[in-house]
């Protein structure tokens, strides 16, 4: 059994009756934790205002304001708090008074510790044991809470029900003892959460869960029942869901107040909310999943919360909605706030006629390829795009919105001008080229790796070098190294193969095929002419 933790406190206007009180009652047999004392009413009154108190040991006449009175403020403030008195007059109407507000006892003066004791030992078991019935049935609410929230879990993910529904989730309600009637409508609210908005921190997370849950609860439910709130992940997707038993006008209503609330706390919380008409328990599961199989087709509207019903469901057939003409004369001309404007106006338009997912990639698709166009004419390809983490990044959370959509069309169309913009085909990309051989003709250099470096095809770099230099790249590599092998041969004693090793060339007799062929004499034969 848990051991009694009490506290107690002494008002008396006698400090000496108090101070033997307070030193002979016997604290271990009555579970006592800390005895206060107090010699009047305003006393006891500070001591009740900053202290948990059980249990008062009070005598009834004291000056200005008596035991009595106290005892009926005390009930008043609806304080739960055992009371006892001490008296030296027997008056009928001090035992009624005592009676009448729930006084424990009524002991009478001269003080017989025996009795004081026996009496406060009594009420300390009562108290203990209405300690006990309220933390059991906290615990009980608590299950209960944890039933419930679980029941509505299986309601709107699907879990227990089998058979035919509407019987089941009779039968499961009854075997659960629940408080729910089969017949009454509820209203599914489900809300895309932005993990990276409330879970930010993993030393908060919970704190925001709680926080997020506890809005939730006192918006759309009637008595904040937090078992109505539930979330799931699915993939990297974050769901939350509330079964409101408030009216529909009243959840809109509510959850416009809900979002200022939330985006107080957090910057863009979720990416839409769904609500659905009211429907029977047996009917949350197909609503819930037919809001997520559109939500999953569809571009989010910035927590944007919308009646369910209002969504079309109509599937629009795709269209070309670019110009292809337009953009290539914005990326010849170098337009390009008025290719981004251009962009920006036609998102806006595929979105307003069908925000499915399906027309924005279509829509990123057709640019894609328009652009792809256009670089293959400059000699290039969009590999320089593929390896820009960030341009990687951007693009995989573009069509979660109208406004990542954007942010999306600005990388990309900003990384084309920047890659293209200023730069002869010829001549600065030829310059870069030649300076990089220079500095590492000792490496594997290939026309991919120069291609990679310049943002331009292989094809188109292998051409350009040749026209402007006369040999391939693969003809000035070799010829580079081989200038670098004949100092060494003249000025240093590194033995043949090492300095082959050493100007790039991977074995011995490729090195000296190659030194034959541009200088008419083997390595060794030349070492020894000079």
């Amino acid at each position: 059994m848990q051991e009694k933790r009490i506290n107690l406190l002494i008002v008396d206007d006698e400090i000496v009756t108090t101070e033997v009180l307070k030193e002979q009652i016997d604290r271990a047999r009555l579970g006592i934790d800390r005895i206060y004392t107090a010699y009047n009413t305003d006393m006891a009154r500070e001591v009740l205002g900053s202290a948990e108190i059980d249990m008062i040991l009070c005598d009834i006449e004291m000056p200005k304001e008596n035991g009595l009175e106290l005892l009926e403020w005390i009930r008043k403030a609806q304080r739960d708090i055992e009371f006892l008195f001490l008296t030296s007059h027997e008056k009928f109407e001090y035992a009624f008074g005592a009676v009448k507000n729930g006084a424990a006892n009524y002991l009478l003066k001269p003080l017989d510790m025996p009795t004081i004791n026996n009496a406060l030992f009594a009420v300390t078991e009562k108290i203990d044991k209405k300690k006990q019935l309220s933390q059991a049935k906290e615990y009980w609410n608590y299950g209960k809470r944890k039933v419930i929230r679980e029941f509505w879990r299986n309601a709107v993910r699907g879990g227990f029900f089998e058979g035919e529904k509407e019987a089941a989730v009779r039968n499961e309600i009854i075997k659960l003892g629940l408080p729910l009637d089969i017949r009454e409508k509820y209203i599914l609210v489900l809300f895309h959460i932005r993990k990276e908005s409330i879970f930010t921190d993993t030393r908060t997370g919970k704190v925001n869960q709680f926080i997020l849950d506890n809005i939730l609860a006192e918006t759309l439910t009637t008595e904040l029942n937090m078992e109505n709130i539930i979330h799931w992940e699915d993939g990297e997707n974050y769901y939350e869901a509330a079964v409101s038993d408030i009216d529909r006008e009243r959840v809109k209503a509510n959850m416009d107040k809900a979002e200022q609330s939330l985006k107080q706390l957090f910057d863009r919380p979720f990416y839409a909310g769904y609500i659905s008409e009211p429907v029977k328990i047996p009917d949350l599961e197909n609503v819930c999943r037919e809001m997520l199989t559109y939500d999953r087709k569809h571009m989010y509207d910035e927590g944007k919360t919308v009646f369910f019903s209002e969504l079309t469901s109509e599937k629009q057939k795709l269209e070309k909605m670019l110009d292809p003409k337009f953009i290539l004369m914005c990326l010849e001309k170098g337009a390009r706030v008025k290719l981004l404007e251009y962009l920006q106006m036609i998102v806006a338009k595929v979105k307003k006629k069908d925000n499915s997912l399906a027309n924005m990639q279509y829509y990123q698709m057709d640019l894609i390829q328009i652009v792809s166009i256009y670089l293959h004419g400059q000699g290039m390809d969009l590999e320089f795009l593929f390896e820009d983490y960030n341009y990687m990044e951007i693009q995989k959370k573009s069509l979660t919105s109208e406004l990542s959509m954007i942010r999306w069309n600005t990388y990309f169309v900003n990384k084309v001008f920047d890659c293209t913009q200023g730069r002869e085909k010829s001549g600065g990309m030829l310059d870069t080229v030649v300076n990089y051989i220079r500095e590492h003709y000792e490496e594997n250099v290939t026309r991919n790796t120069l291609a990679q470096l310049v943002h331009f095809s292989p094809e188109y770099v292998g051409k350009a070098f040749k026209k402007k230099m006369g040999v391939s790249i693969n003809d000035y590599v070799n010829k580079l190294r081989i200038e670098k092998a004949k100092n060494m041969l003249i000025s240093t004693d590194y033995k043949i193969i090492d300095i082959a090793l050493m100007v790039g060339f991977e074995n011995m007799p490729y090195f000296s095929s190659v030194f034959k062929k541009y200088e008419g004499v083997s390595p060794a034969e030349f070492k020894k002419m000079h």
